[in-house]
């Protein structure tokens, strides 16, 4: 089970029909039932009035049997139709008020029904269907909104605990991403590499280029410290990012890399998944630039598509040898439930061998101008 899955396992209240009992259903539904025959017994004590049983059983409890049948439809409708910020106006008038109604004729004809069965009624009229409708109005009105009060509150309570778990599985990932950028960034053996290259540097005099890398180093440590906590940034910043990262890897390989980076203007502005880029740029390096002595190519690209942002890595390594295999890696597994975590089916992400003959990674997600969740700035 994913991250995200056991969150909201733990988190999130079940729907109201994995856990429906129709006995337990039908007890609840008793419970205005009772209150009503044992105010019908009381009324007719304290007035010393003749107690008629089938009358009290007929006029209490079925009343609220028959709303406790309606309830599945009206709560299907309320579904259907949930009443949203910007338009319960118009639901209430143009869904609600109609279901009301009909609830209430079903209502007042199974009800009178009842009642010619019990022998209550000599003959079923109109009349009588009339007087069965307008006696229990208000009741049944109250009834029907406290149904769709109460079933709405539920939902939105539920959309709310998912949120929250949506937020919190998203917490736990974003603190993962950063855990792996510090853990390269402290790594011993890239802490040395580029120490080893900056001291290089220095024995061949080659102070300014020297002194150049170790700004980029500390650029790049800066970048990453700074966005800590932060779920979503500004391409540009994700991009400036990995060229941070890449002058420092650049460095060290010389002639052996080289890299070309292009931005579509259109995709200016645009917010996408902090550190969603810099791992995969690593792994193209590390798999396939490092094990070769040819000069090794990465081409990153990011440009808009039909109202979406398109981020594409390509290098000219070996490419997929075993995709299966890469399917199941655990970065790639990560990256894909972030992105599913933030964007849901409006983003992909995939990968297979590119123009330049090795692995071409690409990532389509929305183009927004804002983060699309809003987390505390500080992951602790």
């Amino acid at each position: 089970m994913s991250t995200a899955a056991r969150v909201q396992a733990a988190t999130i209240p079940r729907p109201w029909a994995d856990w429906f009992n129709l006995p337990a259903y039908l007890l609840v539904w008793s419970i205005p039932g009772v209150a009503a025959l044992s105010f019908y017994y009381l009324n007719q004590t304290v007035t010393a009035q003749p107690l008629n049983w089938s009358y009290a059983l007929v006029s209490t409890l079925p009343n609220w049997y028959i709303w406790a049948f309606l309830t599945p439809a009206i709560i299907r409708i309320t579904q259907t139709f949930p009443l949203e910020q910007d338009s319960w106006k118009k639901v209430i008038l143009t869904v609600h008020i109609p279901a009301l109604i009909a609830s209430m004729l079903v209502h007042s004809a199974v009800n009178l029904m009842l009642f010619r069965t019990a022998g209550l009624h000599e003959e079923v009229t109109f009349g009588l269907y009339q007087v069965h409708f307008f006696t229990r109005i208000h009741a049944n009105i109250f009834t029907y909104m406290a149904i769709v009060g109460l079933f709405s509150a539920w939902e939105y309570y539920r959309r709310y605990m998912n949120r929250e778990a949506q937020t919190s599985a998203l917490q736990v990932q974003l603190a993962q991403a950063n855990l792996r950028a510090l853990k390269m960034q402290i790594h011993p053996h890239f802490l040395f590499n580029t120490l080893h290259s900056v001291a290089a540097l220095v024995r061949k005099s080659e102070n300014k280029l020297a002194v150049n890398m170790l700004g980029q180093l500390g650029e790049f440590l800066r970048l990453a410290l700074e966005n800590k906590g932060q779920q979503e940034i500004p391409l540009e910043q994700e991009l400036d990012f990995l060229r941070r990262y890449l002058a420092i890897e650049q460095t060290r390989f010389g002639d052996r890399l080289s890299v070309e980076i292009e931005m579509d203007d259109a995709a200016h502005g645009a917010y996408v998944p902090n550190l969603i880029l810099q791992p995969i740029v690593e792994n193209a390096i590390h798999h396939g630039i490092s094990p070769s002595m040819d000069e090794g190519k990465i081409r990153i690209e990011a440009r808009l598509e039909n109202g979406s942002v398109s981020m594409t890595v390509a290098d000219n390594g070996p490419g997929l040898r075993n995709p299966e295999r890469l399917n199941k890696g655990v970065g790639v597994g990560n990256t894909q439930e972030r992105l599913e975590n933030l964007y849901g089916t409006e983003q992909d992400f995939s990968f297979r061998n590119g123009e330049l003959g090795g692995l071409e990674v690409n990532i389509r997600v929305p183009f927004t101008t804002q983060p699309i969740m809003q987390l505390p700035n500080e992951v602790e």
